[in-house]
């Protein structure tokens, strides 16, 4: 009997000799429980995966808070740099020069870090920085850029501070590939960079997220002829909104001068014509409705227009009056004739004025009705069916301000540090992110910020502690309470009952006996603030079994769940799998020798770092490795969760989109037909499950079995299932995934090369025979 379609599969170069694999399978012996969550999520605030993402809002930078234009000026025989953009850099003297000393004084004046000393720069890419005082202020580090390749830390990294107010003489020595740097008298760094050194280039002073004096600026050629002596001219001003730019005869600048929120607004000024902001990348549709409004203060007589356009030809207009001296909300709506992918949105300004700009927001009104997702992305989460989301973060989570992200759009502060190409604005929040819970059926799962000194530059001055009971009020809390009345007063009377927590995100900088000493103040404060919930704290990335060991034999009585990560070499796409599978049997060990034996491992970040097909094998056979880990293993959450295409690192997202579509990565092909063949009972196999990564549950009921296999071979495979004992299948039907050759990915030109189809089963004197091509990834459902 045959059951299914026939298909012709297009495999890669495979071996003459297919594997032959044979299992038994017995329904009647259920090896151990799965419980659905190992098939969660995790969305973190990366790549704007929120804002201009899964979130409606289309206005990228709506209150201008990344900007990078910095505000350089020379006063009292000093270079100052008042603003407080990321990345903001004075640049001077020649690019032939070689080996040579810079010498100056530095002084932070305000901000969260220290500041930058570059060298060796020939272009904005490619140079050396010396960063003192990043990463929070809490250590320094050379950092090397080359074109074409990036930014990344290279030589030791050294702890330490940089105390405002104090001036601090830097001096740097390059030789040849030798680069050695001093700071405050101390040497900091003695480097030898022996891989594609950058030999020659200018020098410079920077900051990032920092306001900071620069003085006595000196270059000396080692031959001890001076180079440069004095002050550089200051930057002239320039306008570097990130996503925005000017048109006409427009000037403006970023300033923090009593903006509506946050840190900046924009100042406009005009003189004559039509002239004005715009931001492109916009996705509109003809007949849609989009309602936004935007903030200004100041003189524009003639008054403002709003307008969407494309190809330079309107496509919707509004008008809207004059502003007044104070800010004041403009709204408007926007119904534009035809449709554009790249569609642009025009401030407009006739003739003379000057104003301010802050909080530029649009989205379509149908969305905003329905919650304020965009819904093709949310349709694209809700068909992965998570059971469980994990949120903020991830990195994100760590320096992250929940109530930042609550009440009014307008009102809601930017997170305090630029993290993956990202300074999110906080659009949003806890409560749109229980909404999106609530939408796609999963439960939410909160990461607290515990205040690790890496990531918070008020560590030692913020109260940490009450930031955590307080979310956990706002979320849990009767309307009467005191934050329980603020999340009503935002909509939300009734309380969320989020029942899982975890404590801050990858702890491992600050030390495996400061975390434990925070899990042991936190833990038994955040269960007192609400007995019913779960906890969940750090454990190790990678494979580090030692941090886990202290963890659970310290603070086994404090949690219920021990949350690892792990990201593998694609390349390992056969073998991954089972290294972390044994891995969570030795960490189950620990457990179970533990004062908390029913404590659960939670892989709360997995992933292999690709989107092509390597990614989708090794998704399969890991997402296998949870099953049958589930008398130890509890929930699961890959990432990336949704990333943007003009994302410049972490290729390995599930849901990958632009401002009009999305693709979903292999990972998301097999973890959503994994999920939709999800059965709560492992039962016993039998045969090699080393050459094929297979495994097989059984339905609730009984009635329904069902074999996940993976084929990571360059074989393809010849499976024979049998049932043991007096149980016999009915029908039996397969699906599997196999593009044919592992560099196979999908785009958002072509979205399905990767997808599942349809395969065939075939029955043979009562056993059931199939095949799997090489590099291939299948489910077979078999009904009793």
């Amino acid at each position: 009997m045959v059951l299914g379609l026939s298909l012709t599969v297009l495999a890669p170069a495979q071996e003459k000799t297919p594997i032959e694999v044979s299992y038994t399978i017995n329904p009647a012996r259920v090896l151990n429980r799965i419980d659905e969550k190992v098939y969660g999520h995790f969305y973190e605030h990366i790549y704007h995966s929120a804002n201009g993402g899964l979130w409606g809002e289309l206005v990228w930078n709506r209150s201008f808070e990344e900007n990078s234009g910095g505000r350089w000026s020379i006063e009292n025989g000093a270079v100052i740099q008042a603003g407080m953009g990321t990345d903001q850099r004075l640049m001077f003297g020649n690019p032939s020069w070689k080996d040579y000393e810079f010498t100056l004084e530095a002084q932070k004046t305000g901000g969260s870090e220290g500041f930058l000393i570059l060298f060796r720069e020939t272009s904005p890419r490619a140079h050396y920085w010396y960063n003192i005082g990043g990463w929070g202020n809490v250590r320094h580090q050379l950092e090397k850029a080359r074109s074409g390749r990036g930014r990344g830390a290279v030589g030791p990294a050294v702890r330490g501070r940089i105390q405002t107010g104090r001036w601090y003489p830097v001096r740097v020595r390059c030789e040849g590939d030798h680069i050695q740097i001093w700071l405050d008298g101390e040497k900091v760094l003695d480097y030898t960079d022996a891989r594609n050194p950058n030999l020659q280039g200018r020098v410079g002073v920077g900051t990032w997220a920092t306001q900071a004096k620069f003085r006595k600026l000196k270059v000396t050629a080692l031959d001890g002829k001076v180079l440069f002596d004095g002050l550089p001219p200051a930057a002239k001003p320039t306008f570097a909104a990130r996503h925005w730019r000017l048109f006409g005869s427009a000037t403006a600048s970023v300033e923090d001068d009593d903006p509506l929120n946050s840190n900046f607004c924009v100042r406009l000024q005009c003189n004559d014509g039509e002239s004005g902001l715009e931001q492109d990348a916009l996705r509109v549709r003809a007949g849609e409705t989009y309602v936004g409004s935007l903030w200004t203060r100041g003189s524009a007589p003639e008054g403002l227009d709003v307008r969407l356009v494309s190809n330079g030809q309107p496509l919707a207009q509004q008008k809207l009056s004059a502003p007044s001296r104070d800010w004041s909300e403009m709204t408007f709506k926007l119904r534009p004739e035809a449709s554009d992918a790249n569609a642009t949105l025009q401030i407009v300004v006739q003739g003379k004025a000057d104003l301010g700009l802050d909080q530029i927001s649009m989205m379509p009104r149908s969305w905003k009705a329905r919650g304020g997702f965009r819904p093709d992305l949310l349709r694209a989460v809700a068909q992965l069916k998570p059971p469980i989301i994990r949120w903020p973060g991830g990195c994100f989570a760590s320096p992250y301000r929940w109530k930042d992200g609550i009440g009014p759009q307008h009102q809601r502060g930017v997170t305090l540090r630029e993290l993956w190409d990202d300074l999110d604005i906080n659009s949003l929040g806890t409560d749109e992110f229980i909404a999106l819970c609530r939408k796609v059926e999963a439960e939410p799962l909160i990461v607290v910020n515990i205040g690790t000194p890496q990531w918070n530059a008020d560590a030692d001055t913020y109260d940490f502690m009450q930031d955590a009971l307080d979310w956990i009020e706002y979320c849990n809390g009767p309307a009467d309470s005191r934050w329980g009345k603020i999340r009503a007063a935002n909509g939300h009377p009734e309380p969320y009952n989020v029942k899982y927590w975890e404590i801050d995100n990858e702890t491992w900088g600050m030390g495996v006996d400061n975390y434990i000493a925070a899990i042991k103040r936190f833990a038994p404060a955040m269960r007192q603030a609400d007995p019913s919930i779960k906890l969940a704290a750090c454990g190790s990335g990678g494979f580090n079994l030692d941090w886990n060991r202290q963890v659970i034999e310290q603070c086994a009585d404090l949690i219920d769940y021990l949350s690892i990560h792990h990201y593998e070499n694609p390349d390992r796409f056969a073998q991954g799998p089972y290294n972390y599978e044994r891995f969570f049997r030795q960490t189950g060990e620990i457990i179970a020798q533990s004062s908390n034996p029913k404590m659960k491992i939670y892989c709360s970040e997995w992933n292999a770092q690709s989107t092509d097909w390597r990614t989708g094998l090794y998704a399969g056979g890991l997402l296998n490795g949870f099953e049958r880990c589930g008398d130890v293993f509890e929930i699961g959450g890959p990432a990336l969760f949704l990333r943007h295409v003009s994302a410049t690192a972490w290729d390995n997202a599930f849901i990958n989109f632009d401002q009009a579509s999305w693709f979903p990565a292999p990972n998301y092909v097999v973890m959503q037909l994994w999920r939709n063949h999800y059965a709560p009972n492992r039962i016993e196999m039998n045969g090699d499950t080393e050459a094929i990564n297979a495994v097989a549950t059984k339905s609730e009921d009984g009635k329904t079995l069902y074999v996940k296999c993976v084929n990571p071979s360059r074989s393809a495979a010849h499976v024979t299932l049998k049932l043991a004992g007096e149980f016999a299948a009915r029908e039996a039907r397969m699906q599997f995934v196999a593009p044919g050759t592992l560099e196979a990915r999908n785009t958002l030109e072509r979205p399905r090369t990767v997808r599942a189809e349809p395969g065939r089963v075939e029955f043979d004197q009562g056993a059931m025979r199939f095949a799997l091509p090489a590099y291939s990834a299948a489910v077979v459902t078999i009904r009793l």
